[in-house]
């Protein structure tokens, strides 16, 4: 303690020599996040790299630069998800300044261990803060993983490096389930092995299948969850994954007689994955019932859905690929989004459409977003390669200027090399590689889709009697469907896509293909993409 003491007095060479001194000068920090976040980075690193800085006035400063730092770049996470407005390039520079300031936050916490450990005597306490500090190392470094994930990026290497490298010394250190409140406004307390699993668990549940909005929910569960994960240096029932110590790495799922060594650590979702199984009958029993654990600008659904994907990834049978992937390098064609699928897909006119007036074309058009006779398409159309296949799955390069558009769930209508029918497909699986390439992965959801009018006729639609009143108004509500499925055949339970939020369960629809139109109830939604929704129905009444 009197080395600790013997600082008192000392000033360092920095502007920021100690807490008061930097709070002044981040009263002046500029109103716009990004910016806000580049000084406080630059903050970070200097305070780290000034010598003879008195290290209670450096743990000081860090700390307050780390916790200011950390409104700032809540805020900036809020407008990357949310702030449509902001162009690509805009987006990629508030992202990296999110990563500077996280990586800057765990190297210099990393600084004021290491002088806590330089400067401690075999007979002396702990430094009291000790433990914190290799608490808000690790969660930084989750964090700066987190970021990288959400452009679909692996986790660097470093990140692992430095993440078993803190963990080994609080291993050593024997302050692994120490408890601490790493800031004050967090709910829980929580410990080094907390912190450690957090990025481990992420990677494990297969971000690269979520959206970006997605990911930063799963990452608030996962923080919230984490005392309830297992971590062993056995193989255990509880841990399905594993990692090792001295050769870091993402977590590789555990499989009975894979090699270990006393460096391996095991880890699993055990008493989270109890819990997320309660959540979910829970709020799936009572919709209504609030949940605010996981914060209030997400809904009930969203936070389901991010629940059962955590669930399904860190359970025993995880997705698997269910086909053999066939080498492929060919150009294919490709339209994005639901109105381009509409007008590519096979359509299916409708008999009574020759006895439509011009205004009720145009009031169907409205309504629908497609004009009821085949026109040359508008769709715009460009070209990916392909780099390999399966049955129902194709693997692709997504150029630089479709990256925009091509996300998690984006519907697209792509033509196979050599095909002359367009397919239907949603993009489920992304990453970039080291040179910022973007690569993805589409599941095929219809070879024969088709694209079809439906004329509302049942609960909740308008009705009418005749295509035309006596007084010539036009009240049949009309929508476009995509059907999945190559026939329509009764006792069968298909499914169609329709434009997102056209979806209200309970609604009848005629399907209007040839002279004996058959009818359709929408059931369930099965899943809401960008810009469509797919439905379970039930067909009613056969085509004759």
């Amino acid at each position: 303690m009197l080395n600790w003491l013997s600082d008192i007095g000392k000033k360092a060479d920095h502007p920021m020599y100690n807490v008061e001194a930097a709070r002044k000068l981040l009263a002046d920090l500029p109103p716009d996040h990004g910016k806000a976040l580049e000084e406080i980075a630059s903050s970070l690193e200097t305070v780290a790299a000034t010598p003879a800085f008195p290290l209670s006035d450096r743990i000081g400063v860090l700390k307050l630069l780390d916790e200011t730092g950390q409104k700032r770049e809540a805020a900036a996470l809020a407008e990357l998800l949310r702030n449509d407005k902001l162009t690509e390039f805009q987006r990629r520079q508030l992202w990296q300044v999110m990563v500077d300031f996280w990586k800057h936050v765990s190297a210099a916490y990393r600084v004021c261990l290491q002088e806590i450990a330089q400067a401690s005597k075999p007979d002396e306490a702990a430094h009291p803060e000790r433990t914190l500090l290799l608490s808000r190392a690790l969660r930084a470094l989750t964090h700066e993983g987190n970021t990288l994930l959400l452009r679909y990026l692996p986790v660097q290497p470093r990140i692992w490096q430095d993440l078993a490298q803190f963990f080994s010394q609080a291993e050593k250190d024997h302050v692994v389930a120490e408890l601490v409140k790493a800031y004050e406004g967090d709910p829980l307390h929580t410990n080094a092995r907390q912190e450690f699993l957090r990025l481990p668990m992420m990677v494990a549940a297969n971000p690269g299948t979520q959206r970006m909005h997605e990911m930063e929910l799963s990452a608030r569960i996962i923080a919230r969850l984490a005392g309830g994960f297992a971590l062993r240096a056995q193989p255990d029932l509880e841990c399905n994954f594993h990692l090792d110590l001295a050769q870091p790495a993402g977590p590789v799922r555990h499989a009975t007689g894979a090699p270990a060594s006393a460096t391996t650590r095991y880890f699993g979702a055990a008493q989270a994955r109890v819990v997320i199984q309660e959540m979910l009958e829970r709020f799936t029993a009572n919709p209504a019932e609030p949940e605010k654990r996981f914060g209030n600008d997400y809904s009930i659904q969203e936070k389901l859905v991010a629940l059962r994907h955590l669930a399904l990834y860190w359970g025993d049978s995880p997705p698997q690929r269910r086909w053999p992937r066939v080498k492929i390098e060919a150009k294919i064609r490709v339209a994005h989004g639901f109105p381009a699928a509409s007008e590519l897909v096979t359509r299916i006119e409708f008999s009574d459409m020759a006895e439509m007036s011009a205004d009720q074309r145009v009031k169907v058009k409205e309504q629908t977003g497609i004009a009821v006779q085949a026109e040359q398409s508008t769709a715009a159309v460009t070209e990916w390669m392909e780099r390999d296949g399966s049955t129902w799955g194709v693997a692709v390069d997504i150029p630089r200027q479709d990256e925009a558009w091509a996300r998690i769930g984006s519907l697209c209508t792509f033509q196979a090399a050599g095909q002359k029918a367009w397919w239907l497909g949603a993009i489920r699986r992304m990453q970039r590689d080291a040179h910022e390439h973007v690569h993805a992965g589409i599941e095929i959801l219809s070879k024969k889709p088709l694209s079809v009018y439906l004329r509302g006729i049942g609960e909740g639609a308008e009705r009418a009697e005749n295509w035309q009143t006596s007084s010539g108004s036009f009240r049949f509500t009309y929508v476009n469907a995509l059907i999945l499925n190559d026939s329509s055949m009764p006792g069968t339970d298909p499914e169609i896509l329709l434009k997102r939020d056209a979806f209200n369960p309970g609604i009848q629809y005629e399907v209007l293909m040839g002279e004996h139109t058959p009818h359709t109830r929408l059931e369930e939604l099965l899943e809401r993409g960008e810009d469509y929704d797919r439905v379970r129905v039930t067909w009613l009444k056969g085509a004759a």
